[in-house]
């Protein structure tokens, strides 16, 4: 029979099988021939036993086998009785002669000439009574205990004329135990020796090609290969992942069957090889042989051994896992307790080899216990400063709270994780770091005390102004036990202080600074990014925004990357370019930073400069995106987290709201509660004007202006009294006109006007709004184009979109009233006729005229415009105003955008701009902002001039437009 149709051909193996056949029948070789199958674990030495076996039966031999095993290798007889299974009764009387002393029970020492001749004489003769060749196999065969390989050898001594073949199977790598059978062994040509080699990568394809199919070999192998370097257990165990699953990527799926193979190499490797791996996976980069030596507690020679075995079985590529799964199968098959020490251990030697803090920390986080000693809390320190440099918050602030709970004895020490930790808590929950601020002692002598005076200064974002206070007079008090500069510092918390809490100046006496060591130099460095950023403020709050200011802004702006230095100064120059009325620049770098403090990640700051472009939004007029940036900012850290600081989002989120016309926003947005102290900071003036405004819009006039003057108040108080922050007077005007006060209302806006610089536009451009609504009638045209005007140049589209209807209402009353007059003197004209064509004495109206139209009788309407706007011709003027084009060239050299060309056609045709909006799908807020820019391109100033500047020629028809 052909064996190779009954039995399946191992792959790469035909040659060995072949030997092995070969040795059994050759009748050249002596009685006892013995074949040695060595080679890595999991390379199939078991399987071409096995296969050899079956063949051997097949054709009518015998085969006597056994698998020795690490954990009875001290069991006496324990390979023997798997081989001779019918022989009980000798290893019984063996294992008596034992326990009467002639050897000890576990195998150690060889059993007497005696025992052996009782034992082995029998076997022999019922050796020769097997039919055919025999073939004695045993596998795994360096875990054999001492007794059965001295039976063996006596049995091998003895041999008759029996053809006996021996098949041991060993790993190379390991201790082998046959060195009882040297002196035995016979000489070639009776004995040979067969090294298994891993699978390559032809093989590895025919045996994916078998089990998985050609089209999933195709894909596979590379990478089956790469995984697993040909060893065919692993290679088995990725089929099994495999048989099921196909992964979209194209990548081999790497589950359950890997992981037990590559499980169990590493136990046939033995209890070094699993200890190495162990540490080997507790450690995310490659290590020096001298860091896993002192891991694993041996000699290089031991260890390059281990590795090298490792690296035979396909588990190890050099020093690192061949695969990420079999790292996390090492380390999940490895007890939690177990695991925690060996990671104070690794930290150990990786402390003493000179690793990274931040490798160090790592291991020391999932340590326990840790290790003893300061050095522990000095690397977490260490760490967490470079996780904050690197951007990881998470792991900084994990290390800091570990050096924390260990208490170290060095009190620099203890202040410096203190403080970096309170400067982690400040970014992502300031209610957190404040209740750590009793912790912050005195920095030591040495220690840099740059932040001192900011942290001291903290409590003030949540109202706590007393607090703020102490901290800085302590300060004050003792400058000699703070770090040098500390005093410096509490300089520029003082401008933070009086610029937050202006009314609150006069609670405190502070002590004079000290100068530093040399008189020439002060402790303030005025190019310190605190002091920039609270200069910036105390110059736009002082005398209002101007062009080197907002310059200044913008270079600051430039130059500062973020961080827990530079927040401060960042957010002042945004909130500068915001009040000067550079909404694109602004918009630019508030995006850049929120970006940045997302990656931090830094929730606090995301959420203030979140805030900042809500109402960047708002005062360009994007109020769906002002509402929306105003929800996320309030949504992205606590109510309490922000302080006085919420002011802001709900300020733009009420203002928003009115605007919009949803004054359930408005409303709910008022039911947040806020600090009290809120009052008392500029960020308060902001929530003020909302709260004002929306007074103003549930008819509470009275309400409004008592909010409007109590601004006024507050920031006369304060000495700010800038338009452009808050432009409380036109606000109370309107107000005013509601209570029908119109002198005061046209006082308050005047007195706004003469306040106005010239980069104040917006706040000029409300005061003409308002001047023309309180104002003289004969004025309010010129008023409301000087207000548009004004809102051009600082991009308020919404406001400059209202005051062009407001003109355009003016526009369409002017022309009605024309075409009243007109009707009027022609009706005046006709009468005179018709009463001299009457016959005398009868009324010159005729009965008809009295008793109205009769039926089927059309009488001409009052308003002689009888046409629609739809079907209205249209004319250009004589001469077209403001030097405009009066052909249909105009809209295209003006290079509007499709969009709007289309508002243009409508608008000049007669349509609303709710009519507008309706049929071209798009808000009534979109269509004013589209109006807007196509006055500014073509340069006219309301819809009228529109009209008049262009003809039906400019508009191609819709069918044209669409190719048709």
């Amino acid at each position: 029979m052909n064996v190779q149709a009954v039995f399946p051909v191992l792959q790469e193996r035909a040659d060995d099988l072949a030997v092995l056949r070969q040795m059994l029948t050759d009748d050249r070789l002596g009685p006892a021939r013995f074949a040695f199958l060595s080679g890595p674990t999991g390379c199939g030495k078991s399987e071409l036993l096995r296969t050899f076996a079956r063949q051997v039966t097949h054709d009518g031999g015998t085969y006597l086998g056994a698998t020795a095993s690490r954990t009875e290798h001290l069991v006496p007889f324990g390979v023997w009785a798997q081989l001779f299974r019918g022989a009980a009764g000798l290893l019984d009387d063996a294992q008596r002669h034992a326990a009467a002393g002639e050897a000890p029970g576990d195998g150690s020492v060889p059993l007497s000439a005696q025992v052996v001749n009782t034992l082995c004489l029998p076997l022999l003769d019922a050796v020769e009574q097997l039919p055919g060749p025999v073939v004695l196999g045993i596998d795994d065969f360096q875990h054999a205990d001492a007794v059965s390989l001295q039976c063996l050898a006596a049995v091998a001594r003895r041999l008759g004329t029996k053809p006996v073949l021996i098949v041991l199977g060993e790993a190379p790598d390991l201790p082998s135990a046959q060195a009882v059978l040297q002196a035995e062994l016979p000489l070639e040509p009776h004995s040979r020796r067969l090294r298994l080699r891993p699978l390559s990568r032809p093989a590895v394809r025919d045996l994916l090609t078998e089990h998985l199919g050609a089209a999933a070999a195709e894909r596979l192998s590379d990478a089956c290969y790469d995984i697993t370097a040909g060893n065919p257990l692993q290679v088995h165990g990725l089929i099994a992942d495999n048989r099921w699953s196909a992964p979209a990527d194209g990548a081999p799926a790497v589950d359950s069957g890997y992981t037990a193979a590559v499980l169990s190499c590493l136990h046939r490797c033995g209890d070094e090889a699993q200890a190495l791996a162990r540490h080997i996976a507790l450690l995310d980069d490659p290590a020096s042989t001298r860091v896993l030596t002192q891991l694993a507690g041996v000699d290089t020679t031991t260890l390059m051994r281990t590795v090298n075995t490792l690296n035979n079985a396909g588990v190890l590529s050099g020093s690192r896992f061949r695969h990420a799964k079999a790292r996390t199968a090492v380390l999940d098959n490895t007890a939690p307790s177990l695991r925690a020490a060996l990671r104070g251990r690794v930290a150990e030697v990786l402390y003493r080899g000179g690793a990274a803090p931040v490798t160090i920390a790592r291991q020391l986080l999932a340590a326990s216990p840790v290790p003893d000693g300061d050095w522990t809390a000095e690397i977490l320190d260490e760490a967490a400063r470079t996780a904050l440099r690197d951007g990881e918050p998470d792991l900084a602030y994990d290390c800091l709270v570990r050096a924390r709970e260990l208490e170290p004895s060095d009190e620099k020490l203890r202040a410096s994780i203190t403080a970096t930790l309170f400067d982690i808590e400040w970014r992502t929950d300031p209610c957190a770091a404040i209740r750590g601020l009793p912790a912050l002692a005195p920095a030591p002598d040495g220690l840099d005390g740059t932040d001192e005076g900011l942290r001291a200064a903290v409590p003030l974002w949540l109202d706590d102004v007393e607090s703020a206070v102490a901290g800085l007079q302590r300060i004050n008090a003792a400058p000699e036990v703070y770090a040098p500069g500390a005093a410096a510092h509490v300089q520029a918390s003082l401008q933070w202080l009086r610029l937050g809490y202006p009314s609150a100046t006069g609670r405190w006496e502070m002590v004079d600074v000290p100068e530093g060591p040399d008189s020439a130099t002060p402790f303030a460095d005025p190019l310190s990014p605190e002091v920039q950023g609270a200069v910036l403020l105390s110059r736009l709050s002082g005398t209002g925004p101007d062009t080197a200011l907002a310059d200044e802004a913008e270079r600051l702006l430039r130059r500062y990357r973020l961080n827990e230095r530079s927040f401060a100064v960042l957010l002042s120059a945004l909130i500068t370019l915001v009040y000067s009325d550079r909404p694109d620049a602004a918009d630019a770098a508030c995006r850049r930073l929120t970006a940045e403090a997302q990656r931090m990640p830094a929730q606090n700051w995301q959420a203030l400069f979140t805030a900042v472009r809500a109402e960047l939004a708002f005062r360009s007029g994007e109020l769906a995106d002002a509402i929306q940036l105003a929800h996320t900012a309030l949504s992205t850290i606590s109510q309490y987290s922000w302080g006085v600081g919420i002011g802001m989002p709900l300020g733009t989120l009420i203002t928003a709201g009115i605007a919009s016309g949803q004054l359930g926003i408005a409303r709910r947005a008022l039911r947040v509660p806020v600090p009290d102290t809120l009052f008392e900071t500029p960020i308060g003036l902001h929530y003020l004007r909302a709260r004002g405004r929306h007074h103003l819009a549930t008819g509470q006039p009275q309400a409004a202006l008592d909010e409007f003057t109590t601004i006024g108040a507050l920031m006369a108080e304060w000495a700010m009294d800038v338009p452009a922050l808050v432009p409380w007077r036109s606000e109370a005007a309107w107000a005013c006109l509601a209570l029908g006060d119109r002198a005061r209302a046209r006082a308050l806006t005047q007195a706004q006007l003469e306040r106005c610089t010239a980069l104040q536009a917006r706040a000029r451009g409300e005061a003409l709004r308002a001047l023309a609504a309180c104002g003289p009638a004969e004025r309010r045209t010129a008023l409301l184009e000087e207000a548009a005007t004004a809102f051009a140049e600082c991009g308020a589209l919404q406001d400059r979109a209202a005051v062009l209807r407001e003109l355009d209402g003016i526009e369409r009353r002017k022309e009605l009233s024309t075409l009243g007059e007109q009707t009027v003197m022609e009706r005046q004209e006709v009468e005179p006729k018709e009463s001299e064509a009457a016959p005398r004495g009868r009324s010159a109206t005729t009965p008809s005229a009295r008793s109205g139209p009769r039926p089927g009788q059309t009488v001409p309407r009052p308003c002689t415009t009888a046409a629609t706007p739809r079907q209205q011709p249209f004319v250009p003027a004589t001469r077209p105003p403001h030097g405009a084009r009066p052909d249909g060239e105009s809209l295209v050299q003006a290079n509007l955008s499709d969009a709007e060309r289309r508002v243009a056609e409508l608008a000049a045709r007669g349509h609303s701009n709710r009519q507008i909006a309706a049929q071209l799908y798009i808000t009534v807020s979109t269509v004013e902002q589209h109006l807007t820019r196509v006055y500014r391109k073509l340069h006219v100033k309301r819809r009228t001039e529109l009209t008049a500047m262009l003809r039906p020629a400019a508009f191609p028809p819709a069918e044209a437009r669409a190719g048709r």
